[in-house]
């Protein structure tokens, strides 16, 4: 290799290194060391068996020519004699890791510490370089951890959602306790309050109903005692008219008929105007109503909320169909909207790109999709990544009046003083625009801007 290549040796690992021949003692050997390292991080964390006894628990690995695990008591009975005593003990957690070794090839670097992508296994140094020659290839240890990484990622990913979850179920029991503690102070106060009201109507009723028949009872007692006292005139008018007929003298009775007659006519009168009372009488008719109410008030019962329903998202949802990118910002979303939508995004595994308004991605609504998120990514069913295109909200326009006013002030002058303005890169932007459109006869040439952060003065052409 080095004499077809005019002395120099290339990295097969095409890295870029070249060393020359005369330097090729000064080739760091760190690849192997550099993989034990890793492979130190995925030792088999099963308890070892004593290699000699091969039955208790080993506690010990010898590093020296044994090369293997001895409980306490087989490595007394081994190490206690002749060159055995020099061997170095080490713990048993300290042991290293096993290394795979290439099948095929027992000779050189046959250590299993690539991992061939397209082929799905490991291979040597020797095999990635022949059989393997063109094909995608990393460490074994670097794929591990990415595998490892992977299964982290998708492991928190779903205790992510569990814990968001588990926290959203909370929420719900207290949401439940505190719906039926309102809805619950709701009855009493509503019902205690119709309570208060009939009672008050009642008493209320009940003393009209007295009143208005203190009133008839003392109109009709008066008109009563009136007809008393007639009916007392007329049994004093009719003794009179007997004692009269009983004399049998026919000139009392002429003089005591024209007293009769005064009478009469008189009572007649009092009469026309003691005219019998007509009475229409009182009643309630509100109470009929009262059983229309009982029927209301029986009907009142616990209720379901209906069903949240927004027509112009489930439209733009049913019309998207199966595309994969789905536009929603032209649709105002609120919170339960956002639930819909994650929903859609858990069960539409088709849709990879979603746009959304800016200000739609917070709150609530944004933990329901975080969520939906994590699901996604947690099940795997597909390499499906989403994709959220945000509608930034329109940058409100720039001006600044008092620095078009120092334009307008400065007339047909050529040069403007604009130091200790603390003029922004957009009221710069302002300055600009006046240049270009600058169609003065007097200035036409030139304009000289003065500005504080310039070291001299500027001249813009215009």
């Amino acid at each position: 290799m080095v004499t077809g290549n005019d002395g120099v040796l290339k990295c097969p690992k095409r890295d870029g290194t070249e060393l020359k021949k005369d330097t090729i003692d000064t080739l760091p050997l760190n690849e192997i060391v550099r993989d034990l390292v890793h492979m130190l991080d995925h030792s088999d964390s099963s308890p070892s068996v004593c290699y000699r006894c091969e039955t208790d628990i080993a506690e010990y690995w010898c590093e020296s020519d044994c090369k293997h695990s001895f409980c306490s008591k087989c490595w007394d009975t081994i190490h206690e004699l002749g060159q055995y005593r020099n061997h170095t003990q080490l713990p048993i957690s300290e042991k290293p890791p096993d290394i795979a070794r290439c099948q095929e090839h027992e000779q050189g670097d046959d250590t299993l510490k690539y991992w061939c992508e397209q082929c799905t296994k490991q291979v040597c140094n020797n095999c990635q370089q022949i059989k393997h020659k063109d094909h995608p290839f990393i460490l074994v240890t670097d794929f591990m951890d990415a595998l490892q990484e992977e299964c982290e990622d998708g492991l928190q990913g779903v205790q992510s959602c569990l814990t968001y979850r588990s926290n959203r179920v909370e929420k719900m029991v207290t949401e439940i306790e505190e719906e039926k503690k309102s809805n619950k102070s709701k009855v009493v106060v509503a019902m205690d309050s119709f309570r208060k009201i009939i009672d008050e109507q009642e008493k209320a009723l009940l003393e009209n109903i007295d009143n208005t028949e203190r009133e008839e009872m003392k109109s009709v007692e008066e008109y009563k005692r009136q007809l008393q006292g007639e009916h007392q005139n007329l049994i004093e008018e009719v003794l009179n008219f007997v004692v009269v007929c009983t004399d049998k003298q026919p000139k009392k009775q002429f003089d005591a008929k024209s007293s009769f007659d005064d009478y009469i006519k008189r009572t007649k009168t009092k009469l026309l105007e003691l005219k019998p009372k007509i009475r229409n009488g009182n009643h309630i008719p509100g109470l009929q109503k009262l059983q229309q109410m009982e029927e209301q008030i029986r009907s009142i019962n616990m209720e379901k909320v209906p069903k949240y329903e927004n027509r112009e998202l489930q439209d733009a949802i049913t019309k998207n169909g199966n595309n994969s990118t789905l536009n929603l910002q032209s649709i105002q979303l609120t919170d339960k909207d956002m639930a819909i939508v994650a929903n859609l995004l858990e069960n539409n595994r088709t849709l990879t790109t979603l746009q959304l308004k800016a200000e739609e991605l917070k709150g609530f609504g944004a933990q329901q999709l975080a969520d939906a998120l994590r699901i996604n990514e947690g099940t795997r069913v597909e390499n499906r990544k989403i994709t959220f295109v945000i509608e930034a909200p329109p940058r409100p326009p720039y001006d600044n009046p008092e620095l078009r006013k120092r334009f307008v002030d400065n007339g047909n002058r050529a040069r403007l003083d604009l130091s200790g303005s603390h003029l922004t890169d957009r009221d710069m932007e302002i300055v600009a625009d006046v240049l270009k459109t600058n169609t003065k006869e007097s200035v036409k040439g030139a304009l000289e801007i003065v500005a504080l952060t310039t070291p001299a003065p500027r001249t813009f052409a215009p």
